[in-house]
């Protein structure tokens, strides 16, 4: 009788340490990024480094990527179950037939601007009839741009497109260039940090605002695991809400997990940032926010522009998992 018992009770530890492993392992995630990890992803560290996750039962595991559209495809097949994508690669992927879901919209607005220095006196559209503009042809961004001029009424034979890399401001301030096309965190903050002095025509503020840095999940995962998505989705929500309202704490925990990168521009770049992450449902709904309307109008303009070759039904491809009742 006492080899049974103690036979029972061997088995019952194994069954107990086999049941707490999975759910270990059920509770550990795997986040890839849209690209490498930058001070714009500030928002995933600090919820990993204040603790959020821990507090929601999660292990998260913050990887690098190679691009939104290739992080959308990873997560759409399976590879991953959760990433960092944009509003048009989510649009692009699910006209594919790519299953990604968008959880939230962190950047709620485009972040391309045409920068140049002040000097230049480029300061509205229509200065740019006549210059050098540095865009890599072809690109994102120049797709962004040509919508961007055929929204002010410029044609694109009247400014000078000079195919280029667009990673490093250096054309621009070796004079080799007028302008730029750019991220406003980014690339202008850089030239900013030369001491010089920077104008931004802002593509959003003429009517090219697509949704940009988002969440997305694995559409088949999000069926089989709806409450730990909810419960990472309001862990990394609770980061990116510490992380807007204490800069420097976003910082520091950047700073933790990248301690090579440079503390001056991740300053700079983070106060640059969060204009981007902020809009009249962010105001109503908070951090995260994103509507069928705003889907529609990025999807349009991507549609214009030739990146799509079909529309969809947009209350298809996000979901609202903090705000089920509310459109």
């Amino acid at each position: 009788m006492k080899v049974y018992f103690l036979l029972a009770a061997a088995v019952g530890s194994l069954l107990l340490l086999r049941c707490s492993q999975s759910v270990l392992e059920g509770n550990h995630i795997q986040l890839l990024l849209d690209w490498k990890g930058q001070m714009e992803h500030a928002g995933f560290f600090l919820a990993d480094q204040a603790g959020y996750y821990e507090k929601e039962g999660l292990t998260v595991e913050i990887l690098e990527g190679n691009g939104a559209p290739t992080t959308a495809q990873l997560v759409g097949n399976g590879t991953y179950k959760l990433g960092v994508s944009s509003g048009s690669a989510t649009v692009i992927a699910r006209t594919k037939g790519i299953g990604v879901v968008s959880l939230a919209v962190i950047n709620q607005h485009s972040p391309v601007v045409v920068y140049s220095l002040r000097k230049s006196g480029i300061r509205e559209p229509a200065d740019l009839r006549g210059r050098r503009i540095g865009v890599n042809l072809g690109g994102t961004k120049h797709r962004e741009f040509q919508a961007f001029l055929k929204k002010v009424g410029i044609e694109e034979t009247d400014v000078r497109l000079m195919g280029m890399t667009e990673s490093s401001p250096a054309p621009l301030l070796a004079g080799k260039v007028d302008a730029m096309l750019g991220y406003t965190e980014d690339q202008p903050v850089s030239v900013e940090l030369r001491g010089e002095e920077v104008n931004r025509i802002t593509l959003s503020d003429h009517g090219i605002d697509l949704y940009s840095t988002n969440i997305i999940v694995n559409q088949q995962f999000l069926a089989e695991n709806p409450d730990l998505v909810r419960r990472f989705l309001s862990a990394t929500l609770d980061g990116w809400r510490t992380a807007v309202a204490h800069p420097e704490k976003a910082l520091s925990a950047y700073m933790s997990a990248r301690p090579e990168s440079d503390s001056r521009f991740n300053r700079a770049n983070f106060e640059q940032l969060i204009p981007l992450l902020k809009s009249e449902d962010t105001e109503i709904k908070g951090l995260g926010a994103q509507n069928a309307q705003r889907w529609e109008e990025t999807q349009e303009i991507l549609f214009n522009l030739g990146m799509i070759d079909h529309k969809q039904d947009v209350t298809e491809l996000y979901v609202d998992l903090l705000h089920p009742t509310q459109p």
